[in-house]
Parts: C-alpha cells; structure tokens; sequence
C-alpha cells in the first residue's frame, strides 16, 4: 500500500465517525476516484501536483466544491501544506481561541523575549487591546485578516512562534509583493500597521491609538540621495514652505525615475529622449490639472541641475506647460437646487447638517469648518469668531439660529462621547477621533445624493456653497465692501473672481454691435 492509499484511508475512518452513512459514502467516492487520478498519473504519495490536476476536472461548481474538499482533507491529513488554484492554502493555520490566550499570558510577563510564546496568542491579545478603539467591523476584519496572513507566513516558514524577526520578515515580504504589483497599496498599509501594533502590544503588553509613519522616502542609489538631500536644502534657504518643499521633492524623485539614471553620473548622460521618457511617464501618472503644477517645477529642476554643473544641457525649455481651457467662472447652485439640497440635508447625519450649514448660511471655507473649535463659538452673544486659516485674518460672524441649533443638536446627540476633551467641534465618526481633515467627500456624496448640478461648470465642494452664497448677496444688490467682509477677504481685489456671477451687471459691459461695419477712413490724406 502506497502513502497516498494510506492517508486515504485515515482520512476515511476519522470521516466514518462523524458523518452520516450517505454523506460518508459520497465523501468515499470522491476520495477513491483522487487515489485513482494518482495511479493514473503515477503518483503515490500527496503532493501539490496531483491535487493541481485533480481539481482540474471540475466542471461545475458543486463538482468543484466536492473535490476542493477531498484535496482539504488529504492535504490536512498528510501536511503537504499544498495551495489552492488561487494560491491560498487549502488548510490555514488556526489561530488560538482568545480563552487559550488568556491561560497562554497567566505567566507572561512583558517585553516578551523572541521565542517565548506563540504568535497566535499575541494576535489574540493585541486583539483584546483594540476593542476599546471601537473600530467599525470592517477596519476589525481587515486587521484580523492581515494577521492571519501573517500567522500563515510564519506557518509556511515552519514555525508559529513569534520573533521580531520573522515580523519584519513579513513586512519585507510584502513590499516586495507591493514593489512587483502583485498587491494593492492599501492591503500593504493594513499588514504594516497590523505588525507594528502586535509589536507593540509585545513590548508593552497594551496597545495606544497613533500615527505609523513610514519611513523617510530616500533614492536607491547614495550619490542620487545626496544630490537630493542638497537640493532640499536648497529649497529649505528659499524659506519654502513644508508642503512646498514636499511637492518639490516629489518632483524630482519622479524626474529620477522617468528618466532612469542609476546614479549622479549617469545624469552627465542625459539626453533629450531621456527627458521625453520622463515627460511620457508623468504624463500617464498626472492629470491635466497636476500635471500644469509639476511641469514648471521640473523646469526649474533642470535649470538648477544645469547651473550647478550635474547635467550637460539646459533642458527646461524641453517641458512645456500643457495648455488647458480655463473659464475663470465660478460654480453655482440655483434657488431650486439649494432647496433640493436642504431637504437633502435633513435626512443627512447631525453632524453632516451642522457642517453644511455653516457652508451654505456663512459661507466658511471648508478648512475653517473642519477646524472649528468649541472656544470659537461665542454661544452667549450668538457669534462665531474665528482666525481663517488661508489668511490669517480674523472675522466675526453671526451664529445664526438654525447654524447654532444644528451644531448643538450634533455636540449633544450624535458627537462621541470619547472626543470629550478634543477641542475642535466636528471629529471622525470612528476611532481615532480627532478632526476631520476634508468634508469634501461629505458635501460630495450629498450633491450627489441630492442630484445637484452645479452652475459654469461641474464641480464638488464646500467652496460651491460659498460661490452660492455670494452669488445670492450678489442678486439682492448688497454692497461689495459687506461682501467683502462676510467673505472674510483681506482686499476688494479677492473679490473679482466673483464678479463673473453678477450676471445682469456684467450684460450692460459689453460694446454694441451698431458700429461693427462702419467705414472709418477714406483714400488719401483726408479722414472722416
């Protein structure tokens, strides 16, 4: 009798005990039909390749269940630790039950030492931790299954038992399934993140909410890391701002890549089919917007290559800004379609309601909102008064009743309980609960929801309703300098975008058509 007639045949007396004598028999038959594929093949042992061809005759899916079945039960059997078509193991390892873990911690004392205990317990106990973050249970499930995918790691790899080592094994493993494109961005965020909690909850026992961030973006080859680093600098002595200097980086990097050099000498090669390399990859990556942006910065970063001697040509006058269509209208929403969105915005969450309001009745700007803070709010006088966040200048603005009541009804009613001590008004829904970066997608989905189609042209944002607010102050003929101030500008001259909404005015500017054909001039030295 062969190994694989063996294994069967295990498999068989443990399934005779707990099955049902028609189920056992059809469990039978499917077993007895592998033993046979294998003879065919003349294979007798299990392995990998006869599950792949055994598995191959299922023609329909209930077929293919029955098979995947047996395949699971042999494979179990004999520890082939064999993979499925998708390449998923056909028998995950399980990860301890949370009452094995506890008893596991009963002598536990922390750091843990390398070795000491089983990796699935440590997943249960970081899983414990989590629990008081309140996280949805989709963000539960996604860190329950990047650590199982880890415990599967450490499976394959022949030992469960957790080693920092092995951790960092796991993340190297998926950045290099990242880098070859065989897994999603955010699937190697979450397996990041999963590891840096369980070895976190390993050196403490416990497991505090924080930023993971990754580490300091930096070129592959030294020589091009240090040309960077100069350049850095160089932006850093021009008192650029972070976010500038951010963008600036990311353009260079990108120019590094598209054109291929492997380190600052292969830069003395540069030609010009290299910089239409690079321009041809930004273009596919950028959109026509982001693309107006980053183009004039890879201009000066040839010229500044040129000038300190790292490149042997002036290329920049190769990177064309690319043209596009710019209206200078600002979008709009009509009396109608402010009415369909307030009803919209009725049935929305407490604090959907709240932020709106504040957009559409005060005209806020989207980061003023979002970084609104309960000592802005002067609940005595009625007043909101706030620094702006893009200027710099402070305004005073009327807390209106319906403003003032939609934020109470959201601080009492829907508000956590946990961002007790945050101070600024509106926070994520979800742990962590700090304040919203955006209400973007929060003003989107509504106008959406609502079927809102914007004035000029289509557009998304809180900055509609401050267009939309301006436009109505606009047809009841208020004074721009009132405008102004509601607006929260510094000068009139913020105010001229917004002129191209004063519709009836702007149709008394143009110039009739009554002298259009008229002859100005005669032959000779005589004019009319």
């Amino acid at each position: 009798m062969n190994e694989l007639k063996k294994v069967v045949n295990a498999v068989l007396k443990q399934q005779k005990l707990n099955l049902a004598p028609s189920t056992y028999d059809a469990r039978k038959n499917y077993l007895k039909h592998l033993v046979d594929h294998g003879d065919s093949l003349g294979i007798s042992e299990p392995c990998q390749e006869l599950y792949d061809s055994y598995v191959s005759n299922a023609t329909t899916p209930d077929l293919r269940f029955q098979l995947f079945h047996a395949v699971r039960l042999v494979d179990k059997e004999a520890g082939t630790k064999a993979f499925t078509p998708d390449g998923k193991l056909y028998n995950e390892p399980e990860i301890p039950s949370a009452s094995e873990a506890e008893k596991g911690f009963q002598n536990i004392s922390f750091p843990i030492m390398d070795g000491r205990i089983d990796a699935g317990l440590l997943i249960r106990r970081a899983e414990s931790e989590m629990i008081y973050l309140q996280l949805s249970a989709s963000t539960s499930w996604q860190y329950m299954q990047a650590w199982r995918e880890l415990y599967t790691f450490l499976y394959l790899r022949g030992d469960t038992l957790f080693t920092r080592e092995s951790c960092n094994a796991f993340v190297a493993d998926t950045n290099q399934k990242h880098q070859n494109g065989s897994l999603h961005e955010w699937k190697r965020k979450i397996r990041h993140r999963s590891v840096c909690v369980l070895l976190e909850v390993a050196d403490t026992g416990c497991f505090q909410w924080k930023l993971f961030l990754s580490k300091k973006t930096r070129c592959s080859d030294d020589t091009l890391e240090e040309l960077r680093q100069q350049y850095l600098t160089f932006l850093r002595t021009r008192n650029f701002e972070k976010k500038t200097i951010s963008l600036y980086d990311y353009a260079l990097r990108s120019f590094i890549e598209g054109t291929g050099v492997p380190d600052v000498n292969g830069l003395g090669e540069l030609q010009p089919s290299h910089i239409q390399s690079m321009l041809v990859l930004l273009s596919e990556r950028l959109c026509l917007n982001s693309r107006g942006t980053v183009f004039p910065i890879i201009r000066q970063i040839l010229s500044y290559l040129y000038a300190a001697g790292f490149i042997p040509a002036d290329f920049s006058g190769m990177v064309l800004t690319p043209a596009y269509k710019n209206t200078h209208l600002r979008p709009y929403i009509t009396a109608s379609d402010e009415e369909k969105l307030f009803r919209a915005i009725e049935e929305a969450p407490l604090r959907t309601k709240a932020m709106m309001r504040l957009g559409l009745r005060l005209g806020l700007r989207d980061i003023d909102i979002c970084r609104l803070r309960f000592s802005q709010i002067d609940w005595k006088n009625d007043q909101i008064i706030l620094e702006q966040e893009k200027t710099g200048v402070s305004m005073c603005l009327p807390l209106l009743d319906d403003v003032g009541n939609a934020i109470m009804d959201y601080i009492l009613n829907e508000r956590p309980a946990e961002a007790e001590k945050n101070p600024y008004v509106f926070v994520r829904m979800q742990a962590p609960y700090k304040r919203l970066e955006s209400m973007y997608m929060v003003c989107s989905k509504l106008f959406d929801k609502a079927e809102i189609r914007t004035v000029n042209k289509d557009s998304r944002g809180v900055h509609v309703c401050r267009y939309t607010l301006t436009h109505k102050l606009l047809l009841n003929k208020i004074p721009h300098q009132v405008i102004t101030d509601a607006l929260g500008h510094v000068s009139k001259e913020s105010d001229k975008p917004y002129l191209s909404m004063e519709e009836q005015m702007l149709k008394e500017c143009p110039l009739d058509f009554s002298q259009i054909g008229q002859k100005y001039w005669e032959e000779g030295d005589h004019f009319v």
